[in-house]
């Protein structure tokens, strides 16, 4: 008995000293969320990293034939984009909750709730996962995604300072679209690219990428930088506010750069198929 009190005792004082520790280097840095929550994020990266893991064993069990007949590099982006599906649903989820919250609309600037800072927490633990993913198969994803990665995860951590709350809304509500980009990538992996099924998806994303990322998220970055021009920067530490003016610009570039390469996508998903098949038709009548 006396040793697991010991244990406890111990673990107890490991975690007091990790709070001060931390809250000592990064509180001046007008960071405190880090203090504040760095067992939420840790707790949260752990259960992804979990997920993760066991993404490959439930998906022989339930879709075997379908599973095995995908390469290694298949298998693996398979399972990120389960667990990236999973977080997109649950993110968005959330967001659409407190879209219309007094206390984040009454003053965008200076609204805050503690509830929601709490969940952005668990999300950042997503976001250190998804960076790492980026850092690890970089050769795959490229410098646009680790860029985004990394601008989400600080981002995260000044808005869990108390700092721009409101803007993990139109930052993060974006999430809605990567519902669609997820099914439509484990659709392509299972061999069903030329479904009815596929093309439905594919347009969902295409509308909601277009109204979301392209038009809700663009119109609330350009408010923000003129909020930050104007001298209005809430209760955010300057810096930060530049920041974020900077990101939203960032993201919004981004967007535009993704935006003709999913147009083009769009093209030969929807419509060069079936102009394929429509000359095809025709060739066999005219013989």
């Amino acid at each position: 008995m006396s040793h697991v009190v010991t244990v406890a005792d111990g673990l107890s004082a490991l975690s007091s000293w990790m709070d001060s520790t931390i809250q000592a280097v990064f509180d001046p840095l007008h960071l405190t969320g880090v203090g504040a929550y760095w067992r939420v994020v840790i707790v949260s990266l752990l259960v992804h990293v979990t997920i993760f893991k066991a993404v490959p064993i439930v998906t022989k069990q339930l879709m075997p034939r379908v599973y095995e007949q995908m390469s290694n590099v298949d298998k693996r982006s398979w399972n990120i984009c389960v667990v990236t599906l999973l977080h997109s649903v649950l993110d968005s989820a959330f967001i659409i909750a407190y879209i219309n919250d007094p206390a984040l609309n009454g003053d965008k600037m200076r609204g805050y709730n503690e509830q929601f800072e709490y969940l952005l927490a668990t999300a950042l633990g997503y976001y250190v996962w998804d960076l790492s993913i980026c850092l690890s198969d970089y050769s795959n994803y490229g410098l646009m995604y680790l860029i985004h990665g990394g601008l989400g995860v600080f981002g995260l951590i000044v808005i869990t300072s108390r700092q721009l709350q409101f803007y993990a809304i139109p930052y993060l509500l974006p999430e809605l679209s990567s519902v669609f980009l997820n099914i439509r990538h484990l659709l392509k992996y299972a061999g069903k690219a030329n479904s009815l099924v596929y093309k439905v998806n594919f347009l969902l994303f295409l509308v909601a990428f277009i109204s979301i990322r392209v038009g809700f998220e663009t119109y609330h970055s350009f408010y923000l930088a003129l909020n930050v021009y104007r001298g209005d920067t809430g209760d955010a530490f300057y810096p930060f506010a530049v920041y974020f003016a900077i990101l939203g610009i960032t993201l919004t570039t981004l967007n535009l750069i993704w935006l003709r390469q999913i147009l083009n996508a769009a093209y030969y998903t929807l419509f060069a198929g079936a102009s394929k098949r429509t000359k095809e038709a025709q060739a066999r009548k005219d013989e």
